[in-house]
């Protein structure tokens, strides 16, 4: 019994042993395995199985109204695999596809049938036939002979990718801008990762002959983008962008630029670039707002007067002798257009004075040019402002510290020489002038949406608090608003609302030898002046010599058109008043305007028919600029008010 029970214990430990002995051998192959064949596996798992990346949907960039600037569509591509084509199909049927596609195409059909039986030899496997076409495009060449057999069969391939297209592609392209992954410009690059969303990632399995299939549940849903909202308006844009054209083409300009700030905001409502191009015509292509550093000229003036105001250098009703136009300091000359004598301070900003302006600010800080200096570097000048959109460019000053630093660098600085700013720049500080003084940074977005719900507003934010007194603000206003009334910029001055502003003409590569003169006109200022609303900075690069020059001439009407489209739809109270009463019960008493030849004013507009009132206008030599159909809504010159032969006045019409 006890050497049965031996028996059977040792049975058991040789079994226990050859199982252990097993497990071993076992663990030891699958160690074997995992060394010796590891790489076989990742190569089977890699060429059976990837990671695919699912772009989120990019969001769309839509104007401050809700005008879609930019979206993103689906084109569709189509390829053509013939090895897979049955040779007597392809023998059939190859005349009638050919055929179809050049019905589609407006290309000849021997085109078609050359190509397809030339890669049919090669056994291409790929071969591109058309790539960037709509839903119904696709579906109709879908249909085609040969096509409508399939992938398998008829080898036709399709893929789709997603594009990125512009709304106001003439009118914007550079603000809106692009993000190509490695070059980003404009409002696109600039809030890219906002539109862009975060993609997706899931796992797929290759199903053999090009085919790969979804292998189990997303690693990461995509998310789509968000909506970005820009403080672009999208009808002010349009009427910024045909002032502009218009008028660099009647001065066969190099480049120009246009901006329009919101005043109280710093909201950027529009803002246009143009170039010209060898044929004559115009693109965007550069953003010169922003980026087009150069030297100002006399818009700087303002602020070299309101620098002197503000550091108690000089006050408005102080005087300064001209002379006769020409002035010597430091073995420098310094000339006016024509001599002006005995100015004010007012009147030299009124009448643009070189010799006024150099005169006051050396007197003034001369002393000590670091003074002014750091005058302007509390206003944000010297340095960049930080803006959203990528591109701003540092403006460049000289400094007293500097070694280039001389006697006459203050003087000439004073009237926008010697150094360069951009147009964005003068408009900033100008902004803060008809705001009070409160000087706000040029802001871009109005709000971005995104894909849950939340809308994230942005605000404006300040840069100065308080840029000078009241009072040396106010002083400054009406310089600004005499510079229009009766100063180099009397040619845009209206009866109907105030505007303030300042002309700028600057020679441009002076220092070039043997080379025509050229200039760089500009004009900068805000509207209405009493309650500014918009303020507005015009440049034109070049114009030709025989053309214009002038800032008064060449940026001021641009300006002036602008300021007319915002006043044509703006409300408008007609004011009362014996004589206006005649008119109106005149023109009134008919259904439809007429002209006799006999009416000098404007005639009371709203509630008529568009179609009957434009004609009339015309008739009374007026340039009648108007949108929509139906009656008329607003007039941008009141009733009652006397006009000028050829003054253009902007109707709102609508149904």
């Amino acid at each position: 019994m006890i050497r049965n029970r031996k028996n059977m214990l040792l049975r058991a430990y040789l079994i226990a042993v050859g199982i252990l002995m097993i497990a071993f051998g076992v663990l030891y192959s699958m160690a074997k395995i995992q060394i010796a064949e590891g790489s076989e596996l990742d190569e089977f798992a890699e060429n059976n199985f990837r990671l695919k990346s699912e772009p989120a949907k990019r969001g769309n960039l839509y104007a401050s109204s809700g005008d879609l600037l930019a979206t993103t569509i689906t084109v569709h591509n189509i390829f053509v695999d013939l090895a897979v084509i049955d040779k007597n199909l392809f023998e059939e049927e190859v005349g009638a596809l050919s055929d179809s596609l050049a019905n589609m195409f407006d290309k000849p059909s021997s085109y078609f049938e050359e190509k397809l039986r030339a890669e049919k030899e090669k056994g291409n496997r790929y071969m591109t036939l058309i790539k960037g076409l709509d839903y119904q495009e696709y579906m109709r060449i879908k249909s085609f002979p040969v096509f409508n057999k399939g992938q398998n069969k008829g080898g036709f391939i399709h893929e789709t990718e997603s594009r990125r297209e512009l709304v106001l592609e003439d009118v914007g392209r550079r603000t809106i801008g692009y993000d190509t992954g490695d070059r980003k410009s404009g409002l696109e690059g600039a809030y890219s990762k906002d539109l862009s969303g975060v993609e997706g990632k899931r796992w797929e399995q290759f199903m053999g002959r090009g085919q790969w299939r979804p292998f189990k549940s997303w690693e990461q849903e995509p998310v789509n983008g968000s909506d970005v909202y820009a403080t672009i308006d999208a009808g002010m844009q349009i009427a910024a962008y045909s002032a502009l054209q218009d008028q660099l083409t009647q001065y066969e300009a190099e480049h120009g630029c246009v901006a329009v700030m919101e005043v109280a905001t710093g909201k950027i409502r529009a803002i246009v670039n143009l170039k010209r191009n060898e044929d004559g015509t115009y693109s965007d292509v550069y953003n010169f707002v922003i980026a087009d550093r150069a030297e100002p000229g006399s818009t700087f003036k303002a602020i070299s007067i309101l620098s002197g105001l503000e550091n108690e250098k000089f006050k408005p009703e102080d005087t300064v002798e001209t002379g006769n136009g020409r002035y010597r300091i430091y073995n420098r000359v310094i000339s006016d257009t024509h001599g002006n004598g005995t100015l004010t301070v007012e009147d030299v900003l009124v009448k643009s004075s070189n010799i006024g302006t150099a005169k006051l600010i050396n007197s003034g800080f001369g002393s000590n040019p670091q003074e002014f200096f750091d005058q302007l570097a509390e206003w944000n000048l010297t340095e960049k402002m930080g803006i959203d959109i990528e591109g701003e460019t540092a403006p460049i000053f000289h400094k007293p510290s500097d070694d280039d630093w001389s006697n006459i660098t203050l003087p000439v600085m004073s009237y926008g020489y010697g150094f360069q700013i951009t147009p964005l720049q003068i408009l900033t500080f100008y902004n803060g002038v008809a705001n009070g003084g409160k000087m706000v940074k040029p802001l871009f977005i109005d709000k971005i949406e995104k894909y849950d719900g939340t809308v994230v507003e942005f605000q404006p934010q300040t840069m100065v608090e308080k840029m000078a007194s009241e009072e040396n603000i106010s002083a400054l206003t009406e310089m600004l608003r005499k510079a229009v009334s009766e100063g180099t910029a009397k040619n845009i001055f209206t009866e109907h609302y105030e505007i303030a502003g300042k002309t700028g003409t600057a020679r441009v590569e002076y220092w070039l030898k043997d080379q025509p003169v050229r200039y760089r006109a500009s004009f900068a200022g805000f509207f209405p002046a009493d309650d500014p609303k918009y303020t507005c900075i015009v440049v034109v690069h070049k114009p030709a010599n025989n053309k214009g020059i002038y800032g008064g001439t060449v940026t001021a009407p641009v300006f002036k058109k602008i300021a007319d489209w915002v006043y044509s739809r703006t409300p408008i109270k007609i004011p009362e008043g014996p004589k206006l009463v005649n008119v109106k019960k005149e023109i009134e008493s008919v259904t439809d305007i007429k002209y006799d030849g006999e009416i000098n004013r404007i005639p009371h507009l709203i509630g008529k028919s568009g179609e009957s009132v434009v004609p009339v206008l015309e008739n009374m030599g007026l340039d009648v600029r108007y949108t929509g159909v139906g009656k008329v809504k607003a007039q941008s010159i009141p009733a009652g008010s006397s006009f000028r032969k050829g003054e253009t006045i902007y109707l709102a019409i609508d149904s």
